[in-house]
């Protein structure tokens, strides 16, 4: 190393120090700040939450699809008026997902207003179990609605359930298989759920499903079902609409093929037994 560098090194070497003693100068004071403000903090939120802006003079809930507001006010627990300083947002939170019905909930603070955001679990299937239970995509069992009003969704029948207590979950294996093919047909390249009014599951080889607009009976293997296979339903099922023709049954089981079977008054021609399409 060069002179002139050396003696450069050694003028910054007291520069370098009187900046590290700056800097720990003011941690130390801002820790003591923080600690006179955590000391203060109590008596100064007892102050602020007297004035109008500081306190939940409304209490909006979003997010809501099927429970009413009225449903969902009990289970917050702050009061009108009630300090925002004194509110416990994970209290809430815990209060409001103790519902079946609520997946997860935020709370938010605004001038003079508490706002809660929810998320419900949206009803997948209904399960007939002696009533009509609305189940999530996870096999929820979800609480009946203080309305009534239920879900326009497939029924699902035939199936052995043992509990039906709203939060717990319907372990059937068979109920699995359901999910996953209401899952199908409910993708937007395939759009044959709004077609499906009841899914039939007493059968173990097969499912049966029905159309809502003319009951007409479609056979489907749960373990080897494909998107694929969907897309060539829906496309046999409108075209067959298209042509005006009263079908007694459609069979999806086989891959690459649907088989059709036709009223012999719908045809123009002598029937035969069964078309593939």
């Amino acid at each position: 190393m060069r002179a002139g560098c050396r003696t450069a090194a050694r003028l910054k070497l007291p520069e370098r120090r009187r900046r590290n003693r700056r800097i720990l100068l003011a941690f130390l004071v801002s820790l003591f700040l923080l600690a006179g403000l955590a000391k203060l903090w109590p008596s100064a939120a007892r102050v602020l939450g007297k004035l109008p802006l500081f306190q939940a003079g409304r209490v909006e809930v979003t997010g809501l699809l099927y429970l009413s507001p009225e449903e969902i006010r009990p289970s917050i627990p702050v009061r009108y008026g009630e300090s925002l300083f004194e509110v416990r947002p994970a209290e809430i939170v815990r209060s409001l997902e103790r519902n079946p019905r609520i997946e997860s909930a935020k709370v938010e603070f605004l001038p003079a207003t508490l706002r809660v955001s929810v998320r419900e679990r949206r009803p997948f299937v209904l399960v007939n179990a002696g009533t009509l239970l609305e189940v999530d995509s996870t096999g929820t069992v979800l609480p009946p609605l203080a309305r009534g009003l239920i879900a326009d969704r497939p029924v699902v029948t035939g199936l052995a359930t043992a509990s039906h207590r709203p939060g717990t979950r319907l372990m059937v294996s068979r109920f699995r298989e359901v999910l996953r093919l209401v899952t199908l047909l409910e993708a937007p390249d395939v759009g044959l759920l709004p077609e499906i009014s009841e899914i039939v599951a007493s059968d173990p080889r097969w499912f049966v499903l029905r159309t809502s607009r003319d009951q007409i009976p479609i056979l489907i293997d749960p373990e080897r079902v494909t998107p694929r296979c969907l897309k060539a339903l829906a496309a046999t099922l409108h075209d067959l609409r298209d042509h005006d023709r009263r079908v007694l049954v459609l069979d999806a089981r086989y891959r690459g093929q649907v088989i059709v079977r036709c009223a012999p008054d719908s045809l123009g021609e002598a029937p035969t037994s069964r078309d593939k399409v």
